[in-house]
């Protein structure tokens, strides 16, 4: 290298007696651009990250807005979540090597995914100020991004049914505050539970007082979400099928509940 600058300046000498002295500072300028290039060059790939261009995508300041909303949210919300879910185009596909990141200038940030393509997106000033960008490590045009309302699930697996009704309210009063129009004549009618498709121990039992309990029946390879994959055993519960009292017992964990408002 060093060898190399020596040549160009001595070219450069031979050219400045050579030419008049009104071109000297042309090949002075000329010679400075040929040295310092190659650094400037290294200086702005190490400035800001930049992602792939062929990769899905979207923007971290319409996301993080849409968390405010969520935020700002002034009625009870304490039996709902609100997150962003990643939702491949392919509906018999899998999760399993998806990744998700937020990518900005000084931010490189991991999110790890739920197995329904979940994840609770951290609200960071810095970069919305740096304008960032939702990263997946999948092609453009094969995955969507949705924000989901969901209703909160209990470590113990009781579900109460006037508290899943509460949450039903919670989720359907959050989307007419987001969306009055899409809300304007519908209610809450049950929730809907969804299990890992492999989950073979899972199971929703209903019980009444001074009745028989009652097993539910499950419905394979379904969605949780009309759009959503189909990853899940699913059963839908009705409220006006059942009393106000009672408790739903999941015998394992479901990977998501929500509200069925219609």
């Amino acid at each position: 290298m060093n060898r190399l600058f020596s040549s160009l300046a001595a070219s450069a000498h031979a050219l400045l007696s050579a030419f008049p002295y009104a071109l000297t500072g042309l090949v002075t300028s000329l010679l400075a651009y040929l040295l310092l290039s190659p650094f400037a060059a290294v200086a702005q790939t190490n400035e800001q990250p930049q992602r792939a261009r062929d990769v899905e995508w979207t923007s971290y300041r319409d996301a993080y807005k849409s968390m405010l909303w969520f935020e700002k949210f002034g009625k009870a919300k304490n039996l709902i979540q609100f997150q962003l879910q990643v939702v491949p185009r392919d509906k018999n596909s899998s999760l399993e090597n998806y990744g998700l990141h937020i990518l900005g200038k000084t931010i490189h940030l991991n999110l790890p995914l739920d197995p329904l393509g979940r994840t609770a997106l951290p609200l960071l000033k810095a970069a919305y100020d740096e304008n960032a960008e939702l990263v997946l490590n999948q092609k453009s045009g094969q995955a969507s991004f949705y924000f989901r309302t969901s209703l909160s699930l209990r470590a113990d697996g009781i579900y109460e049914l006037n508290e899943l009704r509460a949450a039903c309210e919670q989720a359907l009063a959050y989307q007419t505050y987001i969306d009055p129009a899409s809300t304007k004549t519908k209610k809450c009618i049950g929730i809907r539970l969804g299990f890992a498709k492999k989950d073979y121990a899972a199971q929703v039992e209903l019980k009444i007082a001074n009745s028989n309990s009652q097993i539910l029946s499950l419905s394979d390879n379904s969605s949780l979400w009309a759009d959503g994959i189909n990853n899940v055993k699913a059963l839908n519960f009705l409220f006006a099928q059942h009393p106000e009292k009672g408790q739903l017992f999941t015998r394992t964990s479901p990977l998501g509940m929500i509200a069925l408002i219609e």
